[in-house]
């Protein structure tokens, strides 16, 4: 048997230094920690908020504190009880005693413990996120004598769904509203909504399910109160003075189907997650950095009186019209719809209609008190003709009403039935039915037909 000492000569000093080495590379490795990438850290979250709303804040998962450097998040969560206040009162003003509240993304209950407080109102919560709900059912525990119910559901991502219900003749979207009491679309409002948005396509999905009367509109017509990044607003709610970078067939569509209220401005640090700061680019920077400090509080209700303007059956032609009409700024108006009905131009510059221009709708909303680049929400016509139309007219410089009188005058003309127009339109409906619509018109650096320097503030 060998001795202490005998086992102790078999370790060489090359072995002793080798295993050392060993040793210390171990727990070097196991002293480096990985560290988490963000622009935003949940420091500098926790130093703007005061006490108590910093214990609010931290009730918050991480992954609620930061996003990806560029890329702005679907959902914003309400993390402060200042910003809850601000659009409960929106909420509440002149509120129906039986109309129902659906608040989406209701985070940990700000607003809707606000809600439940201020109003008598049935109540449905939809929220994505499991690991929210203990903090939801706790709210909902202390109010089990009122109607209130809490679904999981990623509610801005309704065009996703929308589009696999299209693929496997599903019903999702169908199922997502079975509560909710179905009207016609030129009755009253099914309820007021609440949402904080961040996602563009959110509003492409809308504006589809109005022009087409499925999904989310065929239950009816939605009171909408909306907190949006800055940028998402002014595109779709953009003055034909803004520039095609701007102005593009969403613009158009979104005006001519809804109204729409600018309310007011809250600071986007009660929202979680942060907005990172974009990068400083020469294309889209002006843009994004508007009002970068805010969030906007917006209502959007779809126009009550839509189907006297351009009945459901013309909707369609009216969607691809403008797509196909507003795909460039400087497609001119006559030379244009020649190519649909030749000959058609004297009829539009040699005009005998009486012109009727659209009105403000919401008299606080002049363009002087908006937000630069914006244009205040008009009532409907199909007689406001452009003043002296000539063959260099473009597209890109009239208004959604403009646009849609000469879309009123196009479908209204004897050779319309026959033209070319329609079958273009048919081949594009049936490739809807085979693929999601592409997002040409979401605000990215990849739109450079114009060049931003030549945007002027106003409308």
């Amino acid at each position: 048997m060998l001795s202490s000492k005998g086992l102790l000569s078999i370790y060489t000093s090359r072995h002793l230094k080798l295993f050392n080495r060993l040793l210390s590379t171990k727990v070097a490795k196991e002293l480096k920690l990985p560290k988490r990438k963000s622009t935003v850290t949940e420091k500098e979250v926790y130093k703007y908020f005061n006490y108590p709303e910093r214990k609010l804040a931290h009730s918050f998962p991480e992954t609620f504190f930061v996003k990806k450097r560029g890329k702005t998040p679907d959902n914003f969560y309400i993390a402060s009880n200042v910003a809850a206040s601000t659009i409960a009162d929106s909420i509440k003003k002149d509120l129906p005693a039986d109309k129902l509240i659906m608040e989406i993304n209701p985070g940990i209950g700000l607003l809707t413990e606000k809600l439940i407080t201020e109003t008598h109102n049935d109540l449905f919560l939809y929220e994505a996120h499991e690991q929210l709900f203990d903090k939801l059912a706790i709210i909902l525990h202390k109010s089990q004598h009122r109607k209130i119910s809490l679904k999981q559901c990623d509610f801005i991502g309704l065009w996703k769904m929308g589009y696999l219900d299209k693929l496997d003749d599903g019903n999702r979207v169908e199922l997502l509203f079975d509560k909710i009491q179905r009207k016609e679309f030129d009755d009253d409002t099914c309820a007021r909504l609440f949402a904080c948005i961040g996602s563009a396509k959110f509003f492409k999905d809308f504006i589809n399910s109005i022009i087409f009367q499925i999904g989310f509109s065929a239950v009816g017509r939605f009171e909408m109160f909306l907190c949006l990044p800055p940028p998402i607003f002014i595109q779709l709610a953009a003055s034909p003075l803004a520039g095609y970078f701007l102005y593009r067939p969403t613009s158009v569509l979104f005006q001519l189907l809804f109204e729409y209220e600018f309310i007011t401005k809250i600071d986007r640090r009660q929202f979680l997650p942060w907005r990172a700061t974009p990068t400083n680019s020469p294309k889209v920077g002006k843009i994004l950095l508007t009002d970068f400090d805010y969030m906007y509080l917006i209502r959007v209700v779809p126009r009550k009186n839509l189907f006297q303007y351009c009945t459901p059956n013309h909707l369609p032609a009216l969607w691809f019209y403008v797509k196909q009409h507003l795909s460039s700024r400087k497609k001119q108006v006559i030379p244009t719809l020649e190519r649909w009905i030749p000959g058609c131009g004297p009829r539009l510059i040699v005009n005998a209609k009486p012109i009727k221009k659209p009105e403000t709708l919401f008299p606080c909303n002049e363009a002087t008190s908006l937000p630069s680049f914006v244009a205040p929400s008009t009532s409907l016509t199909v007689n406001d003709f452009v003043d002296n139309i000539n063959i260099f007219t473009q597209f890109g410089n009239l208004t959604p009403t403009q646009i849609l009188t000469t879309f009123n005058e196009f479908i209204n003309w004897p050779e319309y039935e026959s033209c070319a127009f329609v079958d273009v339109l048919e081949k594009a409906l049936m490739k809807m039915h085979t693929r999601p619509e592409d997002a040409d018109d979401v605000l990215s650096d990849d739109d450079s037909e114009e060049d931003p320097k030549n945007f002027k503030e106003g409308s």
